[in-house]
């Protein structure tokens, strides 16, 4: 089946994230994403057997979190209970926290990580922060904070400012536009870049080696 153009764009909310960390700087490929169905590559045996050990580490994590927020009187709500979608004029976000808890007139917004630490992290809940009050937390005027759970302990997210605000906004518009960003292929993202149709794709999916043996 043929790319095709969506007719109205949708994205998921861990498109973003690594761009606005500026850990990848391949605005193309969140573009693509967001206004085309597309064809994905095939994943590789490596690739599907990471992804098992990923969930069943991120699951356990997630979990165990989970239950010490129960045993302190929060309701929790576990990723499809606490999914949301904004409908925007041109585009839609759409993405499920790891663990909504509610106590009373506050709600702790977290997301766990199996790996290691990464600035994306905390923009993965700083976009949570500004899409749920918005979406099905609108009207309670819960006060709301955010939390990284790593696999060595919990890492509060700074308060959602107008200056992450803007960031996020900003970003949703330039992977919605009309206008294609230019691609910056580079080995690291097109190695695990999902579009198969993709022109810009670095040719080379391994680092380059050189001889050396004349040195050492």
């Amino acid at each position: 089946m043929a790319d095709r153009k969506r007719p109205k764009g949708y994205i998921w909310v861990t498109w973003l994230i690594k761009l606005l960390a500026k850990e990848d700087k391949c605005w193309y490929r969140g573009w693509y994403k967001t206004t085309h169905k597309y064809e994905k590559t095939p994943d590789d045996e490596d690739r599907t057997a990471f992804f098992t050990e990923w969930t069943a580490k991120h699951d356990k994590l997630v979990n165990r979190r989970a239950d010490v927020l129960k045993e302190k009187g929060y309701v929790i709500r576990l990723e499809d209970e606490g999914a949301f979608k904004l409908v925007g004029a041109r585009a839609d976000l759409a993405g499920k926290p790891d663990i909504v808890a509610i106590e009373k007139d506050h709600a702790i917004v977290i997301d766990g990580k199996s790996g290691k630490r990464r600035k994306s992290d905390h923009w993965q809940v700083l976009i949570y922060l500004f899409a749920l009050p918005l979406s099905w937390m609108r009207g309670t005027e819960l006060k709301l904070k955010g939390e990284v759970e790593y696999k060595d302990g919990t890492v509060p997210v700074r308060e959602l400012g107008d200056a992450e605000r803007n960031e996020i906004v900003a970003a949703i518009k330039k992977v919605s536009g009309e206008e294609a960003p230019e691609a910056s292929p580079s080995i690291g993202e097109c190695r695990y870049c999902d579009i198969a149709a993709c022109t810009f794709r670095s040719k080379n999916s391994a680092v380059p080696e050189g001889d050396a043996t004349r040195f050492f």
